[in-house]
């Protein structure tokens, strides 16, 4: 009777009791009568004559391929339009018709909404009838005697004389006997401008003067920056003042400041007509015309203004006026997307991940278990102060209407990548005290190869150092497999040449290696022993990929 004493498990006194004899390197033990068997003298006495023995070890080899390998990382992105337009009136005035809502396709130039235009409708006829007016006077001019063009002029500066004074006298009334705050603050505007724009001349002809000490050169800024900062707040007075204006005062105001240019048209006239010779008269008319025209086509340029536009084609995503109610400067009447052109994805990234990225790489958009690609087309090298994030914009290559601008998206990128590496499988390396190796073959002997890994995925890892394209690793898994370990290979396996590129296949084509097949007259191989390898190669995996 003979006895197997297992390496693994170190446990004697199993009978064989099936026929076949499994495949052993074996030692035998002499040992008496009595003998000890493991445990020592007595401990296994009586037993015979011991042989132990080791399982051969089969195995498969395979060597690195050459590759790239690349590791996605997921971000939140907002979908936003190709071309966005914020429109704002460019009057403050009460709204009275509006044509489009949000929702709806425009056409660029098509008429959005409409505002309340009575006052500028006034200011274009008090233009065209001075436009009018100039266009006779002219005639009349030049069509008369001296004499005759004399006694004209002097009679309209009477007129215009009197419309300014009666302009007047109406607008103080509404002001309860008090002069205009408007026109005062528009003065001293005027003025503050006019003194703003003498002391900065000074100094820009002073500050690169090497004549001017350095003494002066700060007063004259100093100069400036103080006449600047007056004109600032008179204009801002002037800006408050125009916000709270009713349109009564607004009507009366136009008729004065009309009435103003009259009078010093019909006075210019006048001094023209009583002190130049006919050329200079003709010139002056001519001057006078001009500007009357000049002065129309400012108000109807200013009376189209109470007519907003659409500048492009697009969807309205949203609209802020209503009819009866108060268009401001300040606030955007309509938002208007371009959808003609692709809609791009906007995301923010770390440092490292928007290092990683580049221009024209593509990125994965996904919503609604539909996936769609994009291509990066800016990436901002400064961080956003807010979250310290890098913006990255991504431009569709194909949406299909599907996405809808405002809403938020999964964006994967690969932030990782490795170009031409040398890559092997994850389950054929393991750690010890966190040094990476893998088992390589050679003459039959088994040799732990301690390797440099770089990135990895769930299948493929690189490799940085370690390994040359034909080292021959081991890719069978024994619980037995040690530094030094004579091994064979499993029939059918010959030793791979060197992969050229990932994905080659070591055997030849269309084969696979055959499971190593028991030697002639060994017995099975025990069930319980399959398991246990199974449950240790599971751990294994499970350690190596914590790892």
């Amino acid at each position: 009777m003979k006895w197997i004493v297992n390496k693994k498990k170190c446990v004697a006194g199993v009978a064989l009791a099936a026929a076949g004899v499994v495949t052993v390197s074996t030692v035998v033990l002499a040992m008496g009568p009595g003998g000890g068997g493991p445990g020592g003298p007595g401990g296994m006495g009586g037993m015979g004559d011991v042989e132990i023995g080791q399982s051969v070890i089969s195995v498969k080899l395979t060597t690195p391929t050459t590759g790239s390998l690349s590791r996605d990382t997921e971000f939140i992105g907002t979908i936003e339009p190709a071309e966005s337009v914020s429109v704002y009136p460019e009057v403050s005035a009460k709204v009275t018709a509006v044509y489009f809502s949000a929702g709806d396709t425009v056409q660029a130039g098509d008429l959005l909404f409409e505002m309340d235009d009575s006052d500028a409708q006034l200011s274009y006829e008090i233009a065209q009838a001075s436009y009018n007016q100039q266009v006779i006077s002219a005639d009349t001019t030049l069509g008369s005697d001296y004499e005759s063009r004399l006694i004209s002029a002097k009679s309209q500066l009477e007129s215009a004389q009197q419309n300014l004074n009666n302009a007047r006298l109406q607008l103080k009334d509404y002001n309860d006997g008090y002069d205009d705050s408007l026109l005062s603050a528009e003065k001293r505007r005027d003025q503050a401008e006019t003194a703003m724009k003498e002391a900065e001349t000074a100094w820009e002809n002073a500050k690169d003067d090497p004549d001017v000490s350095e003494d002066e050169k700060q007063e004259l800024y100093n100069a400036f920056a103080e006449a600047e900062a007056e004109y600032s707040m008179y204009r801002n007075a002037v800006n408050e003042l125009e916000d709270d204006d009713d349109s009564e005062a607004r009507s009366l105001r136009n008729s004065y400041r009309n009435a103003q240019t009259s009078y010093q048209q019909a006075l210019d006239n006048y001094n023209l007509v009583a002190g130049a010779s006919l050329e200079d008269t003709q010139k002056a008319t001519e001057a006078s015309l001009k500007s009357a025209e000049l002065s129309l086509e400012q108000s109807a340029s200013q009376l189209d203004k109470y007519k907003v536009y659409a500048p492009i084609g697009g969807i309205i995503e949203s609209s802020a006026v209503s009819e009866h109610e108060y268009a401001s400067t300040q606030t955007a009447a309509f938002v208007i997307a371009n959808r003609e052109d692709n809609l791009s994805v906007t995301f923010n990234a770390t440092a490292d991940a928007a290092t990683a990225l580049s221009i024209g790489d593509t990125v994965t958009v996904s919503k609604g278990g539909n996936d769609y690609a994009a291509t990066i087309t800016s990436i901002e090298t400064k961080a956003d102060e807010s979250s310290g994030l890098f913006p990255i914009e991504a431009q569709l290559q194909e949406s299909g209407g599907s996405l809808l601008s405002g809403v938020s998206v999964k964006v994967t990128a690969a932030t990782a990548k490795a170009e031409n590496a040398m890559l092997i499988d994850v389950d054929n390396v393991y750690y010890e005290d966190g040094q990476p190796y893998v088992f390589t073959y050679a003459d039959g002997v088994a040799h732990r190869t301690d390797i440099e890994t770089g990135m990895s995925t769930s299948e493929q890892i690189v490799v940085e150092s370690g390994l040359e394209p034909d080292s021959q690793i081991i890719t069978t898994w024994h619980p037995d497999l040690a530094d030094g370990v004579s091994v064979q290979l499993a029939e059918g396996q010959a030793a791979p040449e060197a992969a050229g590129e990932a994905g080659s296949d070591p055997l030849p084509s269309g084969e696979d290696a055959p499971a190593p097949q028991a030697p002639e007259g060994a017995a099975p191989a025990d069930p319980g022993e399959d398991t246990a390898k199974a449950e240790s190669s599971s751990e294994v995996q499970s350690n190596t990929e914590e790892e």
